[in-house]
């Protein structure tokens, strides 16, 4: 994703560019996952054919050039910060308000949804077969996902912040990063 509102595909090799999707009125700021030919994007921001907020699609990565056309595409739902993961044929992201959205890769259909907490900007990992996760409202999560929603395996809530870079103090430490 790039601050001009596309998501580019380049070649390492020499930076030339080989697809752009422009998504967004405003920057990117999420990464994508690739499914075979389908690149998934997404963002929290103004899309340019609606007033809803927040984008995720699958486009066409097989493609040259400016791409101008989805293979399936959900608005409303805002992916500010988190970038989606991938486990076989579902798909993970959680929006700004700590929604963990599990949708079909193929379709774009949604699976199912849980809600962990209140705010959110840390990315989701996915590994061994579980999702790790914290949330800016202090608390980490280890969840097993399944085809009809999420088994919660861990919940623990963060030590009282005394010295937040933050402006949290008095409540329990943010997670902003990655596991």
């Amino acid at each position: 994703g790039g601050g001009d509102g596309a998501v580019h595909a380049m070649r390492p090799q020499t930076g030339g560019k080989v697809w752009s999707y422009v998504t967004a009125k405003r920057a990117v700021n999420t990464g994508v996952v690739v499914a075979g030919t389908s690149v998934i994007v997404s963002h929290g921001d103004e899309n340019f054919d609606t007033s809803e907020l927040g984008l995720i699609a699958a486009i066409d990565g097989s493609q040259t050039g400016e791409i101008k056309t989805t293979r399936w595409a959900r608005t409303g739902l805002q992916f500010g910060f988190s970038s989606p993961v991938l486990d076989g044929a579902r798909l993970y992201q959680i929006d700004n308000g700590s929604n963990l959205v599990a949708f079909d890769v193929e379709k774009g259909r949604e699976l199912w949804n849980q809600q962990l907490g209140t705010v959110q900007k840390a990315p989701l990992v996915f590994g061994d077969g579980k999702l790790y996760v914290g949330t800016e409202s202090g608390k980490f999560f280890i969840l097993r996902p399944k085809a009809d929603g999420v088994d919660v395996l861990s919940e623990v809530e963060l030590p009282i912040s005394e010295d937040s870079v933050g402006g949290s103090q008095g409540t329990p430490e943010q997670v902003l990063s990655g596991a």
